[in-house]
């Protein structure tokens, strides 16, 4: 979909919709195989932070309450590359899970075949190289600023009322009147952005397990 065509409350729409279709995704791992495997158990934990944090993040839009929202961006990336990992490591998904399960941390593992530990920076370059997945490095690393107090933070409490005499307005209040346009509909845009690229992680998974199980795959749409 070309989300640079919708407006941005068409764009929060979207997002409200991914939720109600990733909703759907356990009653579909269930018409797969009515008994869940370790790496069904660790998905669905997955999606149930991405409907939270997407349901959050187009809220807190609406409530004109940016500041709040754009971590959840960064969060939802946080996601998408614990999910990739599962399909980068020596494990099989069943046994990346259940290590994960047992306490195990993500970047204490390693890139298959490699003594590469799978921090998050060497999670975001290697899906960044997947072809049309090259924005996650970018995204990532923007989604940090509003993480961590930075500048941007600071800029967005703050606006330049005159240029010649160097005069700025101060502001502490819920609001996001201060932080351009441009910038909110370009949080939006990426949110769909990665909550496509979840869902693509997770169907890859169902496809794998349909396989499994002699199910076509697409008689799963008809689950609800």
């Amino acid at each position: 979909m070309n989300y640079l065509s919708l407006d941005k409350e068409q764009l929060l729409s979207e997002i409200d919709n991914k939720t109600k279709a990733i909703c759907n995704m356990g009653k579909q791992l269930s018409a797969i195989a009515p008994t869940f495997e370790t790496f069904d158990i660790f998905l669905i934990g997955a999606l149930n932070r991405t409907v939270n944090l997407s349901n959050a993040y187009s809220s807190l839009i609406r409530q004109n309450n940016f500041i709040a929202a754009a971590p959840l961006v960064r969060i939802n990336i946080d996601t998408l590359l614990r999910l990739f990992a599962s399909n980068i490591t020596d494990y099989d998904r069943n046994t990346f899970a259940l290590k994960v399960l047992s306490g195990e941390k993500i970047r204490t593992m390693k890139l298959a075949g490699t003594k590469t530990p799978l921090s998050d920076s060497n999670l975001y370059l290697e899906i960044s190289k997947i072809e049309g997945m090259e924005w996650v490095e970018e995204i990532y690393q923007v989604g940090n600023s509003f993480v961590h107090l930075e500048k941007s933070h600071i800029f967005s409490s703050m606006m330049i009322t005159n240029e010649i005499a160097r005069e700025v307005s101060l502001t502490i209040g819920i609001h996001d009147s201060f932080i351009p346009e441009s910038e909110k509909y370009g949080s939006a845009v990426w949110m769909n952005r990665i909550i496509d690229s979840i869902l693509l992680q997770a169907q890859l998974w169902m496809y794998e397990k349909s396989k499994r199980f002699g199910i076509d795959i697409e008689t799963l749409n008809n689950v609800h």
